[in-house]
């Protein structure tokens, strides 16, 4: 499991983090699985000089072959304990141990990627001072990343794949480094903490300032997602580094599902942190508008909803009859369709097949709301049909080929043309920005809904923020049609 943090101190630094957990426990190839295991710190005998020697000396008492349990990561500051590589037998040695208040398996999902592009513009360090004396934090190399590549505002960069790599010894990390490949870890620290970065745009939408909610704040990331998997035992030990650092605010954009809040990483470590007068701040999740689809129900952290802002990226639909539609669209090429045959069928508007979908020829496709706009969304993208029309009320507008979305009141007067012409054609023109939208703000259709199967008994989320419509620093990949 993995976990990307950037820590924030509030006016002086920043910290993010994200992780996930799985059922299924990962093995190594001698017949251990990883557990992270919580120790009564207070128990510690005088004879050691501090907890990693007492850690060591309590697997080497319990091994159970020739090779010792291995020792992945001794945590102190949001955890009292360790992960190490256990045998059933020597699990149930340690067990008998009275220092050993809680073991439980450091398991693993494959995700999202999280973590940093620290050449990006919004972690330009102009204007800033000399980095705090307090600040504990390192800039640590890696593949395709330097420390040189922070600076007085980004402070901080490490990065944390012991439990991967003990439970896949043979894997071969594909980014061995902070570095961001796929844009989230970027985009989301940036939403934070930005710096302030003059004439932003997407392809010309959202022309102006961009900046974080903090664009002072110093940033630090510490990253534990991967390709390859997640840990968490590689969570508990970015998590455990952040606090150490010295951070003022964790800010997480990921959770675990379902999870106990005893058994939860996350909740762990954000006691301790609350603990110590560091503020953490959490996502509801992406997977609304589902009922207790939330995740990050803890309730001595903030867990905040996504919202809109009053402002709209759009596209205007020119049906063949002369009438205009507004719909939401990010699509980035200076694009304009013409004149394309407009095609409306219960088969094929379901979007369910790229195959079905590229025998139109260059048409304009209406998809109708079967459920997942965001499956719809991703089947006409492997398709090499000229556009797509999505009738639906979300807000959704990121686009890698010509697409619209436009809403119920549109799409009673584009059925009705599209029901009377034999010959229905539409024109579609991108790339308009509409300020002062109403109304706004309000919850996102992905936000995910309370209440939260962890911990029903607290209502969540706490607050919504701006999390559609926004100017952040990340990228992505577009196709031209």
């Amino acid at each position: 499991m993995a976990l990307t943090v950037h820590a924030l101190l509030l006016g002086t630094c920043l910290v993010f983090a994200i992780l996930r957990l799985s059922a299924a426990a990962a093995v190594s190839a001698v017949g251990r699985s990883t557990y992270i295991v919580h120790m009564d710190k207070s128990a510690m005998p005088a004879t050691f000089s501090d907890h990693r020697e007492w850690y060591a000396a309590a697997l080497a008492s319990v091994k159970a072959s020739a090779d010792a349990p291995s020792l992945v990561y001794a945590y102190d500051d949001a955890f009292h304990g360790f992960s190490a590589l256990l045998s059933e037998d020597e699990l149930r040695s340690l067990r008998r141990s009275r220092a050993s208040c809680l073991l439980r398996r450091g398991c693993h999902r494959r995700n999202d990627r999280y973590r940093i592009w620290p050449e990006s513009r919004s972690f330009n360090d102009a204007g800033y001072s000399e980095v705090p004396k307090r600040w504990k934090g390192k800039c640590e190399p890696g593949q395709a990343f330097n420390s040189s590549l922070c600076n007085r505002k980004l402070i901080g960069a490490q990065f944390f794949n012991k439990g991967l790599v003990a439970a896949n010894p043979a894997e071969v990390l594909s980014m061995n480094s902070t570095r961001d490949t796929e844009g989230h870890g970027t985009h989301t620290s940036s939403t934070a903490a930005g710096n302030f970065v003059p004439d932003a745009s997407f392809y010309g939408y959202a022309a102006g300032t961009a900046r974080g909610i903090a664009p002072r704040a110093r940033v630090a990331m510490y990253k534990t997602n991967w390709d390859e998997g997640r840990y968490a035992s590689d969570v508990l030990a970015g998590m455990d580094r952040a606090i150490a650092d010295g951070v003022d605010v964790i800010s997480i954009s990921m959770g675990f599902d379902g999870v106990p809040l005893y058994e939860d990483p996350v909740a762990i470590a954000s006691f301790a942190a609350m603990e110590r007068g560091v503020f953490v701040s959490s996502s509801a999740g992406n997977y609304g508008p589902k009922l207790t689809s939330l995740h990050n129900g803890i309730p001595w952290q903030l867990t905040v909803a996504a919202g809109t802002v009053d402002r709209q990226f759009s596209a205007v639909v020119t049906l063949g009859n002369g009438r205009t539609l507004t719909g939401l669209s990010l699509y980035p090429e200076n694009a304009w369709i013409q004149n394309r045959s407009l095609v409306y069928n219960r088969t094929i508007s379901a979007c369910n097949s790229a195959a079905d979908l590229s025998a139109l020829d260059g048409a304009v496709v209406v998809c109708h709301e079967t459920g997942s706009l965001f499956d719809q969304v991703e089947v006409v993208g492997q398709s090499t049909v000229g556009g797509a029309i999505f009738l639906s009320n979300e807000s959704y507008f990121r686009f890698s080929f010509p697409g619209v979305v436009i809403g119920p009141k549109a799409t009673v007067k584009l059925l009705k043309y599209v029901r009377t012409v034999s010959h229905p054609t539409a024109s579609v023109q991108f790339k308009q920005t509409v300020l002062g939208t109403k109304p706004a703000p309000v919850v996102t259709g992905y936000s995910s809904r309370g209440p939260s199967a962890s911990y029903p008994g607290v209502l969540k989320p706490d607050i919504l923020a701006p999390g559609t419509a926004s100017s952040r620093r990340g990228y992505r990949r577009y196709r031209r049609r």
